[in-house]
């Protein structure tokens, strides 16, 4: 299993999980096209816990997600 390490942008705002394609889960911003955020994860708990982790702050600008 893979480790991807993803970028957050200081102005990403409020993240939420989502269903993507494919019935992937998703952590996503809610915008679209310039200002979209969004990391694919294996499970809607894995997308859970990112999406906390994202919204208390608990990063230092990137966040290390199983892939």
């Amino acid at each position: 299993m893979d480790m991807a390490l993803y970028k957050i942008p200081p102005n990403v705002g409020k993240v939420r999980v989502a269903m993507s394609l494919g019935n992937k889960f998703a952590v996503w911003n809610g915008k679209q096209d310039r200002g979209e955020f969004r990391i694919l994860c294996r499970t809607r708990r894995q997308a859970e816990e990112v999406a906390q982790k994202i919204n208390r702050g608990e990063h230092a600008g990137e966040i290390e997600v199983l892939s």
